[in-house]
């Protein structure tokens, strides 16, 4: 259950960014046997309702807003039919050809009763070229000063929780527990938020550029949950993808916080090793991945019944001393395991906290009796 809590946020904003970005780009192909794009930002009205919609020309692609909600709606042409399809075909619309600055049509839904609303559109800014949706006029309007938004907690264990706090397309954590020393360790969180005017900036620019490509606001994904959490010792997983790139733009650290002192600690230094220098400050005191020490490194080896002279030689690399691994504390072991390329040839080894003792430095055998005893 916990692994299945902090999967899947992460698996819906993947599914989101599939919608979103990967739908877009399918009609590309079929473009030229699209009509006249309408291209500008139009206001007016579908129904009733008071709307804000833009269209790229460059890529043909768009978007809509109720002006009292303001969340784009993307729109999305195929070589299937002349509709402009809303993200998950949860409704079609049909234009007439542009007559000077009016543009109208009809929307209508797909499923259950039909229903069929009008559209009123007037041209409203002409000055974004192919890429209106990126201009001033349709992204300055949904620009509003973000502020940091509390997610739905979440039960971690029993008496456990968190919640995700996000910021500006930014993802921290806050917890709640019993143990005192949370307190400092959520302000300590908070400041993983970076508030500041350029961070600010390059979250709308983002938003813009997307906009102007695709019609929709992209941002990365990012999702902090912890991982591990007893009594005594708490460790949290920090991911990001950034948006646009393939599997090279997906990252990710730990950190581990001793919850008796409420101080960050690095568990490679229970082995005799270091964990690799952060790549940024604000990754704390360690990314959570190392090396093996060559006691260790031949230690797990025979732990997990690896022969590096019976390997498959595509797999070298996966068993050269200067191998990359992660460490995380897990419910009944340490796991040591290599980032996925994809290949098959990761090793991923868990050895049980009890069988631990022959490598571990006499603070990792205080700090491992202390997991091992704690009651949780």
């Amino acid at each position: 259950m916990k692994n299945e809590l902090r999967e899947a946020p992460r698996r819906q904003r993947n599914a989101m960014t599939a919608l979103c970005l990967g739908a877009l780009l399918l009609p590309l192909a079929a473009s030229a046997k699209l009509v006249d794009v309408p291209k500008g930002v139009w206001e007016g009205t579908l129904g009733t309702k008071a709307i804000v919609a833009c269209f790229n020309a460059g890529f043909p692609s768009g978007s809509y807003y109720y002006k009292q909600y303001k969340k784009p709606i993307p729109l999305s042409r195929t070589d299937k039919d002349s509709f402009w399809h809303e993200a998950g075909d949860t409704g079609l619309w049909s234009l007439d050809a542009a007559k000077g600055s009016t543009l109208t049509g009809t929307w209508k839904n797909v499923k259950g009763q039909p229903v069929a609303l009008p559209i009123q559109l007037n041209l409203a800014d002409s000055s974004g070229g192919d890429t209106a949706c990126g201009g001033e006029g349709y992204a300055g309007q949904l620009e509003a000063p973000p502020k940091i938004e509390p997610g739905k907690k979440q039960e971690y264990a029993p008496g456990r929780s968190f919640r995700s706090l996000r910021f500006a397309g930014q993802e921290t954590t806050e917890l709640f527990g019993p143990e005192p020393t949370l307190a400092a360790i959520n302000r300590e969180l908070r400041r993983d938020l970076d508030t500041g005017k350029d961070a600010i900036k390059d979250y709308f620019a983002t938003h813009r550029e997307y906009l102007g490509r695709v019609g929709v606001p992209a941002e990365d994904e990012n999702e902090t949950n912890p991982v591990y959490w007893s009594s005594q010792w708490l460790s949290i997983r920090s991911y990001n993808w950034t948006v646009g790139t393939g599997q090279r733009g997906i990252s990710w650290f730990h950190r581990t916080w001793d919850l008796r002192t409420g101080r960050q600690v690095d568990p490679w230094t229970w082995f005799g090793a270091r964990a690799k220098v952060p790549a940024s400050p604000r990754e704390g005191a360690g990314t959570g991945r190392g090396t093996l020490t060559p006691k260790l490194r031949r230690f797990l080896f025979a732990y997990g019944k690896i022969d590096p002279s019976t390997t498959d030689r595509n797999c070298g690399r996966n068993q050269e001393d200067a191998a990359s691994y992660d460490l995380t504390l897990e419910a009944k072991g340490m796991r040591f395991s290599q980032p996925a390329s994809g290949d098959g040839c990761e090793i991923e080894i868990e050895v049980p906290y009890t069988e631990l003792d022959p490598v571990l430095t006499p603070a990792g055998k205080a700090a491992v009796q202390r997991i091992v005893s704690s009651p949780d």
